[in-house]
């Protein structure tokens, strides 16, 4: 019988193991196929007015994509920060247990932006749990768009999820524009990811 159950937790675990494996290969394929599509470079073009980029980021992935729409939009940046820490590897049950209780971290107090002052205003986060993070839900539990034009975007290993429909409830009074998400990639792609970044520059200074 011991026999049976240790080939029994071997077998598993090889199979998660291959599971994993093949997962990660698909994403690294599906990464491939979208970024050979912004290997040429992609001029911008766009105008888009008075920018404002509003941000969550833990690991630096959002951070580094709405410093990138900054530069290249001078745009006005706001953190959305939180009170508390959080710290790894705490931070993927902590994360879950407040998105399942809707019970939202405290945010930080500072600057408060003025909607009313900005064309489109950008607002991004990580995908945690398939959807927005605790932080975001709680940024947006306070805030009214005033009808202002808001373009989402995500961070993500792999898959967005529900985060952009989850976004479009709970942005309150925002006419939402054209969403964009970036897969985490290490910085091989950045020129790619830059390019990526103007053709959606440029689409939303055309609608």
């Amino acid at each position: 019988m011991i026999k049976i159950i240790f080939c029994v937790v071997v077998f598993s675990i090889i199979a998660l193991a291959g599971a994993g494996a093949y997962h990660l290969y698909q994403v690294k394929q599906k990464n491939l196929a979208e970024m050979a599509q912004f290997e040429n470079n992609i001029a911008l073009n766009a105008d888009l007015g008075r920018v404002l980029v509003i941000y969550y980021s833990l690991t630096g992935h959002t951070k580094d994509i709405a410093m990138q729409i900054k530069a290249k939009t001078n745009a006005d940046v706001y953190e959305i920060q939180t009170l508390k820490s959080y710290t790894s590897p705490s931070v993927y049950l902590e994360s879950k247990k407040e998105l399942k209780n809707r019970e939202y971290p405290e945010l930080k107090k500072g600057f408060k932006p003025n909607m009313a002052n900005y064309d489109i205003i950008f607002v991004g986060s990580p995908v945690w749990w398939y959807t927005m993070t605790p932080a975001l839900y709680a940024f947006l539990q306070n805030i009214d768009f005033k009808g202002a034009r808001v373009a989402p975007f995500s961070t993500q290993g792999s898959n967005p999820g529900t985060f952009f429909k989850d976004f479009a409830a709970h942005a309150q009074n925002a006419t939402i524009v054209t969403s964009e998400s970036f897969n985490n990639m290490d910085d091989s792609f950045a020129p790619q990811i830059s390019n990526k970044i103007n053709a959606w520059l440029n689409k939303l200074a055309a609608e």
